[in-house]
């Protein structure tokens, strides 16, 4: 540990798009609710909130609107860092970038669009990222996968995407612990230097993977879009916040400090 000794970044994803209430009754979808979820969240340590829109029926949206609500209601509650999405599931790319007038901090940046052409997908992804980049906003991009990390580092390589970098790996449901790792590993090596990178996975092995990211001198994101299970994968965890104080639990064991919203803020240059 004592090699990694910057803060841990926690962020926390209390809704995503497509986890219902009745995935969990304490998933978020008014903008009053994500709010004061989001604050709750923060006094427990997270750092970053990322966000997503959900119209009053529960359904993903992108309503500018929306989500002009939902910034203020957590600005009145909580001075944490905002995250807002930019997912395209759904949407179209016009649509998706709309968040930005609201002028963000940081943005989730997809790296695959569903279409039969990969090259109009790639074109419309680099036009993605050079408003992003335009906007003064932080991307953090999406990878899922080795051919969404060569994605990544070519937006970097062609200048659409800036520094400071930020990567958000997923890691999906690999088959075993080892597997999982060594997924993480792969990615993880392959990233710019210094460039800053959370580890986001719902379902088994879970708890195992943040604690590598962590000891690796990564950051986390923990919330109900990854996963509204406890850390044991059989019963609910309880909310949001409770998942947070966990990661806090275990960033202490390991002996890394939790950044705070300031701390991560001037990390990522805000």
């Amino acid at each position: 540990m004592q090699n990694h000794p910057r803060p841990v970044m926690i962020s926390v994803a209390p809704n995503g798009a497509r986890v219902r209430t009745t995935d969990h009754p304490l998933v978020p979808v008014s903008p009053a609710a994500i709010a004061a979820t989001v604050a709750e969240c923060m006094r427990a340590g997270a750092s970053i909130a990322h966000l997503h829109a959900r119209a009053p029926d529960g359904s993903p949206t992108h309503d500018i609107e929306i989500f002009r609500e939902i910034v203020a209601h957590v600005r009145e509650q909580a001075d944490i860092v905002l995250q807002l999405s930019l997912g395209t599931r759904g949407f179209t790319a016009d649509q998706a970038v709309e968040p930005l007038a609201l002028s963000p901090e940081m943005v989730s940046l997809p790296l695959r669009l569903d279409g039969p052409n990969p090259a109009d997908a790639k074109a419309t992804i680099r036009a993605m990222a050079q408003k992003v980049t335009a906007s003064s906003a932080v991307a953090e991009m999406s990878v899922y996968d080795e051919a969404m990390l060569d994605t990544a580092l070519e937006l970097v390589d062609e200048g659409d995407v800036l520094g400071p970098l930020c990567f958000g790996l997923v890691l999906g449901e690999p088959t075993s612990f080892e597997a999982g790792a060594r997924k993480l590993m792969d990615l993880v090596a392959r990233l710019p230097t210094n460039a800053h990178w959370w580890c986001l996975k719902g379902g088994r092995y879970q708890l195992e993977l943040r604690a590598l990211s962590i000891a690796l001198g990564g950051h986390v994101r923990i919330g109900f879009e990854d996963s509204v299970l406890d850390f044991d994968g059989r019963e609910q965890a309880p909310d949001n916040a409770y998942l947070v104080r966990r990661m806090v639990q275990l960033c202490n064991a390991l002996g890394r400090p939790v950044a705070t919203a300031g701390q991560t803020r001037a990390m990522l240059g805000l």
